[in-house]
This record gives structure tokens, C-alpha cells and sequence, in this order.
């Protein structure tokens, strides 16, 4: 994408439609960029503490369900615990409200 000649906020309707275009297409993947070394300690600390919070837990469902579950995480860049924790701290609040 080209560097702007000036800032979105500043832009007329037609300039901002022309200079966002690329967004449109349900398809675009923008290039990944590389975390800087401070942002990967960063993430580190947070996986460290993190995991020093977490506990395994067994638990019984179907291979369908599991499956599914696994392939939902993996589309929304999720792990399958985080699915887990989410879906049961929602349904907590829903039923406590």
C-alpha cells in the first residue's frame, strides 16, 4: 500500500474509498509482520504467567464435537483451552444474569 499524502480523518469520501479499497475484498490477507524482540518478551511473560495460572483437566466428548471445536480454534487463531475457558465464562454470566 502507498504512504498518504494525508490522514484518513482528513480525506473526502471518494479519496478514502480509493485509498481503502484493497479492505474490500473479503479475500485480502494482509502480509504477517514480524514482532519486534520487546513485543516477543512481552508475549512471553504473558504465556509464562499464564501458564503458571492454568490446570489439566479430563474430561469426556464426542470426537465430533472435539473435531469441530478443533477446527473453530484453529480458524479464529484461538487454542482449544481458550475456546474451552470462553465458552464456559460466557454461559457462567448468561446464567448468572
Amino acid at each position: 500500500m502507498k504512504k498518504q499524502k494525508k490522514p484518513y480523518w482528513e480525506m473526502t469520501t471518494e479519496e478514502l474509498a480509493a485509498a481503502t479499497r484493497e479492505f474490500d475484498d473479503p479475500n485480502y490477507d494482509p502480509p504477517a509482520k514480524k514482532p519486534t524482540p520487546k513485543q516477543l518478551a512481552q508475549l512471553r511473560l504473558w504465556q509464562r504467567n499464564r501458564a503458571v495460572k492454568r490446570s489439566t483437566l479430563a474430561i469426556s466428548l464426542e470426537q465430533n464435537l472435539i473435531e469441530q471445536a478443533e477446527d473453530y480454534a484453529a480458524t479464529h487463531g484461538i487454542t482449544f483451552s481458550d475456546l474451552v475457558s470462553d465458552a464456559l465464562r460466557r454461559l457462567m454470566r448468561k446464567k448468572s444474569a
